[in-house]
């Protein structure tokens, strides 16, 4: 297979078009009907597809089996026949490759890679500023380059943007503020389990002495017990020396177990656990209303210090960094303007042989200007043209006709095609007689290297074509119909309007 090739499309449901199989020539297609028939909604399932339009219908499905020459190893698609699937259901699209969900960008940016879709009025794309500078980007294969001017341009942004909303004087300010307050909650050092055993002391401490009072008499009872049970040891048995040596080791234990918590208790300072108490206090109603909520604003806090600190140390050395972050971003997009202005010589040589080919006698220039910094860098490129010999440039959209925008834009994207598939609807808007023959020899020239889809009204064109297509609508049914000599010959006296002679025969 000579290149990328569309090889079918399948219309399960589209509109009207229910069930419906197109095998594609490798060469010249063409696709014919009277106005209304539906010619152009075969090819919104590519417009679908390359996510560069949506569809007429709340519900379809379609699909395109495609010969592609790349393998994509990391999303697990190689070279060869791939079917690419499209399905609309419940205001839900789901793209498929191979019967494999993938996300609409993948399906798209892989179709990109071969497939140049031309629709109507595609030609007043010419007219924007930014779809010229898309054009020579692509041309220079710019991509890494303008993704890294890019990065620095995002990077210089910031530092503007910073500049002009915070003052170093302020924002100064403002970290003396937070770092007051954090010092407040380090002094302290707050911790749940601490408030816990606070208020735990501070209840003991509040009734110390009836505690003591309380605890001494227990002691005393303790020791009088004991006192006895020596005694009852001395009288009993020997055989029940070991029950009364168990009640001795209790009251002992508990007595020892009493003392260790009066000496514990004695050692408790009031003051000094309320003053404690009261610095708990003052965190939560400056911070709180509660410990977990003085801790989780600390950390708040650290990490607004954080960032003032690198917001200082970013203004602090904002000239330095601002100066090596343009000198990059210059750097850049000088870059992108020379392989720009490169790229546009190169395309107005090849514009020149195609609109020679398509009967197009125009004088065309990209006109650069340095502008402000952008996300595309400082070129500004004003296509300018004139279509009289001589005449003073000016920008094409003050002097094109719509035929000649059509034109124009056709020889453009016929200068940077280099291996796939070019899709036209309706390329011949605004076109007819010998430029329409002209038209027609040239998708014909082009067809040897690339294959090409066309919707057209020219019977011109129609003549030309390796396979020719025909839709019809009946009511609410639509077939498209792949046509032998016989059927197009009918077809082709239909566009001419009557019994004329034909003037042009297939070569």
């Amino acid at each position: 297979m000579k290149s990328a090739q569309v090889l079918s499309v399948h219309l399960h449901d589209y509109l009207y078009f229910k069930d419906i199989d197109i095998f594609f020539d490798s060469r010249l297609n063409v696709i014919t009907g009277e106005t209304g028939a539906g010619k152009s909604l075969i090819l919104d399932v590519f417009g679908i597809l390359l996510d560069v339009t949506s569809g007429r219908v709340d519900n379809y499905s379609a699909d395109v089996v495609m010969n592609i020459l790349t393998d994509y190893p990391e999303y697990n698609i190689y070279s060869g026949e791939n079917v690419f699937s499209i399905t609309k259901r419940a205001n839900r699209t789901v793209f498929k490759i191979n019967g494999k969900v993938y996300p609409k960008r993948i399906v798209s940016n892989i179709l990109s890679d071969y497939i140049t879709l031309h629709r109507q009025n595609s030609q007043m794309k010419i007219l924007d500023p930014n779809f010229i500078l898309n054009f020579l980007d692509e041309v220079s294969q710019n991509q890494e380059i303008l993704k890294e001017y890019r990065n620095w341009f995002e990077k210089y942004g910031k530092i503007q943007k910073l500049l002009s909303e915070y003052s170093l004087e302020k924002l100064k300010m403002e970290f003396e503020v937070i770092k007051e307050k954090i010092e407040e909650i380090e002094r302290i050092n707050p911790s749940i389990e601490e408030e816990e055993d606070l208020n735990r002391k501070y209840k003991v401490a509040l009734k110390f002495q009836e505690t003591v009072e309380k605890y001494g008499n227990i002691i005393n009872y303790s020791e009088e017990v004991t006192e006895r049970l020596w005694e009852i040891k001395n009288l009993v048995d020997e055989k029940y020396e070991d029950s009364v040596n168990t009640a001795i080791d209790i009251v002992e234990t508990l007595k020892l177990d009493l003392q260790k918590e009066l000496d514990e208790i004695e050692g408790y300072d009031a003051k000094e656990i309320e003053e404690r108490i009261w610095d708990y206090n003052l965190l939560k109603r400056k911070y709180g209303p509660t410990i977990e909520d003085v801790l989780e604003n600390y950390k708040l806090l650290k990490k607004q210090e954080k960032e003032i600190t690198e917001r200082i140390e970013l203004l602090e050395s904002s000239s330095e960094r601002r100066k090596k972050v343009l000198d990059k971003m210059k750097q850049y997009a000088k870059n992108l303007s020379e392989r720009r202005k490169k790229a546009a010589e190169k395309v107005l040589n090849e514009f020149y042989k195609h609109s020679k080919d398509l009967n197009l006698s125009f004088e065309l220039e990209f006109e650069f200007s340095k502008v402000e910094f952008n996300n595309f860098g400082y070129d500004k490129v004003e296509l300018l043209g004139s279509a009289v010999k001589g005449e003073k440039l000016k920008p094409v959209r003050n002097v094109a006709s719509g035929g000649e925008l059509s034109r124009l834009m056709l020889a453009l994207e016929l200068s940077i095609v280099s291996d796939g598939v070019l899709i036209f609807d309706e390329v011949d808007a605004g076109i007819s007689g010998i430029t329409g023959n002209k038209l027609a020899d040239k998708l014909k020239e082009v067809s040897k290297n690339y294959q090409v889809i066309v919707v057209t009204h020219l019977p011109q064109i129609a003549i030309k074509a390796d396979k020719h297509f025909m839709v019809n609508k009946e009511k609410d049914f639509g077939e498209v119909l792949e046509l032998d000599e016989r059927r197009r010959t009918e077809e082709v006296k239909r566009m001419l309007g009557d019994e004329t002679v034909l003037k042009f025969i297939k070569e």
